[in-house]
């Protein structure tokens, strides 16, 4: 050893605080790579991508060690997603690093919310086996999404199929959760009506697209999603013990359920 004049000493001391250095981030690799193997990530790529996203300081170190591995781009940005959302559910409870991981990343590779879209209608197709706290975790990721309008709105939901006598348990998780989330984020109900619209207008975007017809055409998938989530608003949102009087929840309740008004709707009620 040698004092180097700076009131510390250099030499074999310096040695073997980089040989602790590495052992400590060994073994913190290690333990990522055993939890990525409980997590089922079954490539090398998707290891990669869990031990950057769990194992990273905060939202802006994980993006950015994302973009320098070259995994937001090409089908990598696949794999990140659906990591990243799978990161997410698993949790004990909600986190809210994902949502800020996943805003970040859209806005750096749009291409990324039809990603978000794809991984979330598979998950629905899951609810049937899937555990509640990783429907509530999803729920919340997706309200906060929506929220953000970072690609992804309500019309992601058009694919559950909204039955109220033969829901999935989990599938009325999922929705109460989302709704309630939303419905206590807003200050002002114009928001929500918001949300709801665009949601609606996206489904007419959609099929006058597919129709190849720009005029004004019926749009049964508008009114069928419309009819979906009204019925689900009032067969259960209507219970909730956050729906008192003068609530933040029962205020944007209430505008959500008027956005989602019908003709035929209007008849039935």
């Amino acid at each position: 050893q040698f004092h180097d004049g700076s009131g510390s000493t250099s030499g074999s001391h310096d040695d073997d605080s980089r040989s602790k250095s590495q052992s400590a981030s060994e073994r913190e690799e290690d333990a990522l790579l055993v939890l990525a193997s409980k997590y089922r990530m079954n490539t090398d790529l998707r290891r990669s991508i869990f031990c950057i996203i769990m194992g990273s300081t905060d939202c802006e170190d994980a993006f950015e060690k994302l973009v320098r591995a070259g995994m937001l781009k090409g089908k990598a940005e696949r794999d990140v997603i659906r990591v990243l959302i799978e990161c997410c559910s698993q949790e004990k409870s909600y986190n809210p690093y994902y949502a800020h991981l996943a805003s970040r990343i859209c806005e750096y590779q749009p291409s990324c919310n039809f990603t978000l879209r794809l991984t979330y209608w598979d998950a629905f197709k899951q609810f049937d086996s899937m555990k509640p706290r990783k429907a509530a975790n999803m729920a919340k990721l997706l309200a906060h999404l929506v929220c953000n309008g970072r690609g992804l709105n309500l019309n992601v939901l058009k694919v559950i199929d909204i039955d109220n006598d033969s829901m999935s348990e989990k599938a009325i998780i999922f929705l109460m959760v989302l709704f309630t989330t939303l419905f206590e984020a807003f200050d002002d109900p114009l928001q929500v009506t918001g949300l709801f619209e665009a949601a609606f207008a996206s489904s007419k975007k959609k099929r006058k697209r597919s129709m190849g017809d720009e005029d004004d055409i019926p749009d049964d998938d508008s009114d069928g999603l419309k009819e979906s989530l009204s019925l689900f608003l009032l067969q259960f949102l209507k219970k909730s013990p956050k729906n008192v009087k003068k609530s933040k929840f029962r205020t944007n309740f209430k505008a959500a359920v008027k956005a989602c008004e019908t003709d035929e709707l209007d008849m039935m009620m």
